[in-house]
């Protein structure tokens, strides 16, 4: 009778639905980022603009037939992309013992695939720019978020960099709903289509959020709502109204954002994971010690406009 191996460890469908799974609660970023297949560890993405509104009226009888070029505002971002690994290992004697922490080939790979998930959340969200692999050298380098808003970068044309007033860089005690307010109107004005975003906040910025918005000074004004006497919950801010769309205000994970104080405010049309491969785990040759393997991933961060993104970071960003 033929052998069949049961064991559905490096099955990369099922990976992939339990890397989702984690995504959604761990990895909040990469939870939001659409993925999409790239055949190329430095992808190119294009991007575009409309021209500025004219006024002037056409007079009848002129020429029509100039011809104006629609691409020429056309930029480029090239991505590079990153392999993560996370390595397991499980031993014979592991696996012989009845433990009240179930230690097996399949509970240690999705452990590693959980810490990979969390690895890849803190390069999407971190401030490193890109770097170029030196193949047998040099690990190849994705940019984090805080990269690819910075109004200074020069990756991106001009047009298309993160305006600085998109970017809220004063004290944390200063910001507030008009500063708050103040950047959603920078990316409002990049467009001019009504807002449906995210707010990605460290837990610092968070709180922050809570205690201060939509509030004024002193604990008289804060708004409780007590239940029958027996607790008090504190309201809570999870949808931001502007004069410009709404927000959704999601917790980062403390684990993966640069800082308590960080947030970004992110338009997921304009960022996205290229993908040359998605999560996957391999189980090494054992040799007589037990089951070892790794789970791994390869892709890079990518955005079609930056110039649609925020940022929160304080000059006193703890």
């Amino acid at each position: 009778m033929a052998y069949t191996d049961t064991n559905v460890t490096g099955n990369r469908e099922d990976l992939k639905q339990l890397a989702t799974v984690i995504a959604a609660t761990q990895a909040p970023v990469c939870g939001l980022l659409p993925t999409r297949q790239v055949s190329n560890k430095r992808p190119v993405v294009l991007m575009d603009s409309l021209a500025a509104p004219v006024a002037t009226g056409h007079i009848e009888g002129t020429a029509t037939d100039t011809g104006v070029d629609k691409f020429a505002a056309v930029g480029e971002y090239t991505g590079q992309a990153q392999r993560l690994v996370r390595e397991w290992q499980v031993t014979k004697e592991q696996e012989a013992h009845n433990s009240a922490v179930v230690a097996d080939k399949a509970g240690a790979s999705e452990k590693a695939l959980k810490e990979l998930m969390r690895d890849k959340e803190t390069v999407v969200c971190g401030d490193q720019g890109k770097t170029a692999d030196v193949p047998g050298a040099t690990a190849g380098v994705t940019a984090g978020l805080g990269d690819i808003t910075d109004s200074a970068n020069t990756d991106f044309a001009a047009a298309y960099r993160t305006p600085a007033a998109s970017i809220y860089g004063g004290t944390k005690a200063d910001f507030d709903d008009a500063a708050f307010n103040a950047v959603l109107a920078s990316m409002f004005g990049q467009g001019g289509e009504f807002l449906d975003l995210h707010l990605v906040a460290g837990t610092g910025l968070r709180s922050h959020i809570v205690e201060q918005f939509t509030r004024t000074a002193g604990a008289a004004s804060q708004i409780d709502y007590n239940m029958n006497g027996t607790a008090v919950i504190p309201y809570t801010v999870e949808m931001y109204d502007s004069d410009f769309g709404t927000v959704k205000i999601i917790n980062g994970n403390p684990a993966c954002m640069p800082s308590v104080d960080r947030g970004y405010v992110i338009d997921p049309r304009y960022l996205e994971w290229g993908e040359l491969y998605g999560e996957g785990s391999e189980e090494y040759e054992g040799r007589g010690v037990g089951s070892k393997g790794a789970c791994d991933l390869y892709g890079t961060t990518l955005s079609q406009g930056p110039n649609g993104l925020g940022k929160i970071k304080f000059s006193d960003e703890a």
